[in-house]
C-alpha cells in the first residue's frame, strides 16, 4: 500500500455527520437556526440551465463586494475553510509555526500539520479574554502565521481591531489571519471595523463566510481579501472554479437583501441572553459571547446534561476528555422558546436510579440459568432458584459470579473464582456473536418496558446502577430499546473495587447528576445497603418469578427498604411532589 507523507501520520480527521439527523434541535454546529430567508428560495427557483452547465463566472459577485468593501483584493472560497487552507499552504513551510489561542478553530492547525508546519497554542492569561500581551510573549522566530477569531469560537470572545493593529505594526514579518466567521452576530464590533486594517498592514488576511450569519452553510461559500501581493499568492494555491454558481447567485442575493439580518440578529442575542442568565440561575458558568452560540462549563455534571439534553432531541457540542473544554457544552443560541425548553429540561428534578437485573429485566431464563448451569458443569448436580434466592436474600454477593462460586464451594467443589467466571460468561454472553445469539442474555425480558419508561420520564431522570460491565448492560438496554430513556450509567467499571454494598456507585451519580432528590430501585439486601450507604430513599422490588416472596419481602423491609414494590404500577403511581407508598 502507498503511503502518504509523513506529516499526515498523525492527523485526526475532522468529523462531519454523513446523514441528517432526526433530532429536534440541532445546536451543535452553530448554524443560524433561523435558515436563509426566502428569497434565497426564490434564487434556487429561477435558475436557469447555464447556471449549472457552465463553469462560474464570478465578476458580479467579486464587484458587489469590492464597492461595499472599498478593496478589489478578495478571493472568493469554497467555505472559511479552503480559504485558511490556501492561506497556510501558501505561506506555512516546514520549519514555519503557526500560532492561537487554545481552544480555538482546529482547522488551521490540521492544516499547518499536513503540510508538515510546526502548531503552537497559547494559554488565555484571563479566562476567555483576548489579551494582546498573551500573543506578544509567545512569538517566536518561528512564527510566520498567527490565527486570531473575532469572535473566536468556541469561546465567543471578541478581539478588537485596535490590537490586532499593535500586533501586526510590531511584528511586519508575521502573517495575521484574522477569523470573522462570527463578527455580525457582535453587538461591540463589525466586520467594517478589520477590513480597514488591511488598508494601513501589509501583513493581514481577513476571511468570512456565509455560512453562520446568512445561512447559506450546505452552499460552502467564503471569502479572503487582503492586499494585491496576498491575494496573487493565494490564487496560485487556490483550485479554479472553487466556488459553485448556485453559491454565487444566492451571495448576490444576499447582498441585495443585507437588511433581513439585522431582525435575527435581534431574536439571537434576545435569546442568547436569556439562555445565558438562565444557565448561571442553575448553577453553571456560561461565558459571554459575541457570536452565536454560549459556551458553557457544567463541571461534573457534563455528562448527565449532555446526555439529558440528547435524550429529550437536543444536539450540542460535546469537547473531548483530557483537554481544557472537558467539562464544556457550546450551545448554538436557538429560538427564545427553544431555550426555555432547554432550561426547563435542566431544572433538577427528582432521579429514579434503577438496578437491571430482576427490576428492569426478568434474569430467571439468563443469570438464574446461567448460575444453574455453571454449578452443574462444575457439581455434576442441580441446584434450585429456592437455594438461589437463599443465598441473595443473606446478602453480601454483589454479582452471580459470587453467588455461583459461593454455591460451588458449599457444595464441597474447589473450583477458582475465574474459572466459574469463564463457565458462567461462555453460558451468558458471546459478544462476538451476531445480535440474538449471543448466549442466555437473549433469553431476557423486559418487566419494565419502554411505555414505562417514557411516562416515568415526565416527571423524574432516570438512571442506571448495575454490577454488569458496559457491554452487557448497554447491549440489553438497547436491545429493549429503552436506552435512550436513562440519562447516566454507573456499571462494574464505574465504581471498581467499592461494588454493592457499597454506596459508591449511588454517591457518584448524586455528585455528577443536577437533582434535587435521589430514589433507588433493587432487589438484593445489598442495593438496599447501597442506597442507605448513599442517603438515597430506597424501594425494594421483588423480582419477577421470585421464589420465597415473603422471606425476600422480610428481608428486604428488615434491611431498611423504605418500600416495596411488587409491581411496576407501584412506581408509576409515586407522585412527582410526593415520594410515598
Amino acid at each position: 500500500m502507498i503511503k502518504p507523507k509523513n506529516s499526515l501520520k498523525d492527523i485526526v480527521c475532522y468529523k462531519t455527520d454523513e446523514y441528517r439527523l432526526d433530532i429536534k434541535y440541532k445546536l451543535d454546529s452553530n448554524e443560524n437556526i433561523y435558515g436563509c430567508q426566502d428569497y434565497v428560495f426564490n434564487i434556487l427557483k429561477n435558475l436557469n440551465k447555464e447556471e449549472i452547465s457552465l463553469y462560474p463566472c464570478y465578476g458580479k459577485l467579486l464587484d458587489k463586494l469590492a464597492q461595499k468593501y472599498s478593496t478589489k483584493d478578495i478571493l472568493l472560497t469554497n467555505g472559511c475553510d479552503e480559504a485558511l487552507s490556501v492561506i497556510i499552504n501558501a505561506y506555512l513551510d516546514e520549519n514555519d509555526e503557526i500560532l492561537s489561542y487554545s481552544p480555538s478553530f482546529s482547522m488551521p492547525h490540521l492544516y499547518a500539520k499536513a503540510v508538515g508546519a510546526k502548531t503552537r497554542t497559547i494559554e488565555y492569561s484571563e479566562k476567555y479574554v483576548f489579551d494582546k500581551n498573551d500573543f506578544e510573549k509567545n512569538i517566536s522566530a518561528a512564527t510566520k502565521i498567527i490565527y486570531i477569531a473575532a469572535p473566536n469560537n468556541p469561546t465567543g470572545e471578541i478581539a478588537e481591531a485596535c490590537d490586532i493593529n499593535c500586533l501586526a505594526q510590531s511584528h511586519k514579518d508575521i502573517l495575521f489571519v484574522v477569523d470573522c466567521t462570527y463578527i455580525n452576530f457582535s453587538c461591540v464590533a463589525c466586520f467594517e471595523d478589520y477590513i480597514e486594517l488591511i488598508k494601513t498592514n501589509d501583513n493581514i488576511a481577513v476571511v468570512k463566510s456565509f455560512s453562520k450569519d446568512f445561512a447559506l452553510a450546505g452552499l460552502r461559500l467564503g471569502f479572503v481579501i487582503s492586499n494585491s501581493g496576498i491575494i496573487s499568492n493565494l490564487k496560485k494555491i487556490a483550485s479554479p472554479y472553487n466556488v459553485n454558481s448556485i453559491a454565487v447567485n444566492c451571495a448576490l442575493g444576499v447582498l441585495d437583501n443585507e437588511d433581513a439580518f439585522g431582525e435575527v440578529k435581534q431574536k439571537i442575542n434576545i435569546a442568547k441572553q436569556r439562555l445565558f442568565e438562565g444557565l448561571l440561575e442553575l448553577g453553571y458558568e456560561p461565558y459571554e459571547s459575541e457570536a452565536n452560540f454560549i459556551l458553557c462549563d457544567f463541571k461534573e455534571h457534563l455528562d448527565f446534561v449532555f446526555e439529558k439534553l440528547k435524550k429529550q432531541g437536543i444536539i450540542t457540542r460535546k469537547y473531548a476528555k483530557n483537554t481544557n473544554l472537558e467539562t464544556c457544552l457550546r450551545i448554538t443560541v436557538p429560538t427564545i422558546d427553544a431555550v426555555d425548553e432547554i432550561l426547563e429540561i435542566l431544572k433538577p428534578r427528582p432521579i429514579f436510579v434503577f438496578d437491571m437485573d430482576g427490576v428492569i429485566f426478568d434474569v430467571s431464563q439468563s443469570y438464574r440459568k446461567a448460575i444453574i448451569k455453571t454449578f452443574e458443569h462444575f457439581t455434576g448436580f442441580s441446584c434450585s432458584s429456592d437455594d438461589i434466592q437463599m443465598v441473595k436474600n443473606a446478602g453480601g454477593m454483589s454479582n452471580d459470579w459470587k453467588v455461583t462460586h459461593y454455591l460451588i464451594s458449599k457444595a464441597g467443589k474447589e473450583v477458582s473464582y475465574q474459572e466459574v467466571i469463564d463457565v458462567f460468561q461462555g453460558l451468558f454472553f458471546n459478544p462476538l456473536a451476531p445480535m440474538g445469539q449471543k448466549g442466555l442474555i437473549d433469553c431476557e425480558k423486559t418487566v419494565l418496558d419502554k411505555d414505562f419508561f417514557e411516562k416515568l420520564s415526565q416527571n423524574f431522570d432516570l438512571a442506571i446502577f448495575t454490577s454488569r460491565d458496559n457491554i452487557e448492560a448497554f447491549y440489553s438496554l438497547e436491545k429493549a430499546g429503552i436506552k435512550k430513556y436513562f440519562s447516566y450509567f454507573i456499571t462494574a467499571e464505574s465504581v471498581g473495587e467499592f461494588v454493592k454494598p457499597s454506596g459508591y456507585g449511588l454517591n457518584l451519580i448524586k455528585q455528577n447528576c443536577s437533582n434535587s432528590e435521589i430514589y433507588y430501585f433493587g432487589d438484593t439486601i445489598d442495593d438496599i445497603k447501597a442506597g442507605l450507604e448513599a442517603g438515597a430513599k430506597v424501594f425494594g422490588v421483588i423480582p419477577p418469578n421470585a421464589s420465597k416472596i415473603d422471606e425476600t419481602i422480610k428481608s428486604l423491609k428488615d434491611s431498611g427498604a423504605y418500600g416495596i414494590i411488587k409491581n411496576k404500577n407501584d412506581i408509576l403511581n409515586l407522585k412527582k411532589d410526593k415520594i410515598c407508598l
